[in-house]
């Protein structure tokens, strides 16, 4: 079975595919990593988020009471109620992902980066759940989130942010003179480490890198094929073309030189096909010119009398 014809192509321009390929591995290598300081880093953008977590609840809802005793009902007075913890909860993480929380823990720990940030929403999933995909609970847990390309700055905001609003909302019941007992209390459940956030594959810029790279080799090894046989090719019509021109009848170099020649002066210009045929008309007449002469002369010695002294 024959070899394909692109196959030979390759083939025959292994040591330039070979380059290529280093080439491509070098610029490859570049694309995903830098040298900083002589250590090899990583260009992929890594994140980091770092997650504290809250409890709301209150002194007359213990969690770790199963029976709640009756009161006693005091005439002319209503029944005292409980407000909704898990709602408190979804205003309480407005507020803490708002400007002015977000100025405040500035304050503390530093302008934010661009690729840094603080958010908190309310949990509705099991403690290993992940809220990318919420759950169906209803639960009084706030979770205060940070990112940053640093674990440490993203776990350092995402601290601060809830101590602040820890702070303020004791100073809100202080101000307002609530009873302890009636007061909305926070604790802090966990600070867990900063996690690294799953983003695109840093292996996905390194391997376009180098497909992308030895392509480039690969097409230049046809294009310097297809000149060559482009040359090839032109050789064997020059020969021939050469060796027709040394073929050439004389009648049409004649035929040639012919054209060249200017005309008389007076003489209009002919096309260089009739300056021959005019050339030999002339010579034809100058022999007949000398043809009567020489008849004339004869008859003339014929008839010329003798003279006898």
């Amino acid at each position: 079975m024959a070899v394909p014809r692109y196959l030979q192509v390759l083939w025959s321009s292994k040591w330039l595919l070979l380059v290529g390929a280093v080439v491509a591995a070098v610029a490859a290598f570049f694309a995903g990593f830098a040298i900083v300081d002589g250590r090899v880093q990583s260009r992929a953008v890594q994140e980091y988020t770092a997650e504290t977590t809250l409890l709301v609840s209150s002194p007359s809802s213990n969690m770790y009471q199963a029976v709640i005793p009756g009161q006693a009902l005091v005439e002319g007075q209503t029944l005292p109620e409980e407000t909704d913890l898990t709602s408190k909860a979804i205003l309480y993480a407005y507020i803490i992902a708002g400007t002015e929380m977000r100025d405040r823990v500035e304050a503390r720990v530093g302008e934010f980066a661009d690729t840094e940030g603080l958010t908190a929403l309310r949990r509705t999933t099991q403690p290993g759940g992940d809220e990318a995909f919420p759950g169906r609970y209803t639960l009084p847990i706030i979770a205060v989130v940070a990112g940053s390309t640093s674990p440490e700055r993203a776990e350092e905001i995402s601290d601060a942010a809830a101590d602040l609003f820890m702070a303020d909302v004791l100073a809100e019941q202080d101000a307002s003179n609530i009873p302890n007992g009636d007061r909305v209390e926070l604790a802090v459940l966990d600070t867990a480490s900063a996690e690294e956030v799953e983003g695109s594959n840093p292996a996905i810029p390194i391997a376009i890198t180098f497909v992308g790279v030895f392509l480039l080799f690969v097409v230049a090894a046809f294009v310097i094929e297809g000149i060559k046989s482009s040359r090839a090719r032109r050789k064997p019509a020059a020969a021939e073309e050469s060796a027709a021109d040394d073929d050439e009848p004389e009648d049409t170099l004649e035929a040639e030189a012919d054209a060249e020649v200017a005309p008389e002066a007076g003489e209009p210009a002919t096309a260089p096909g009739t300056r021959g045929s005019r050339r030999r008309r002339k010579a034809d007449t100058a022999s007949d010119d000398e043809e009567s002469t020489s008849a004339d002369e004869e008859s003339t010695v014929e008839h010329e009398p003798s003279y006898t002294p």
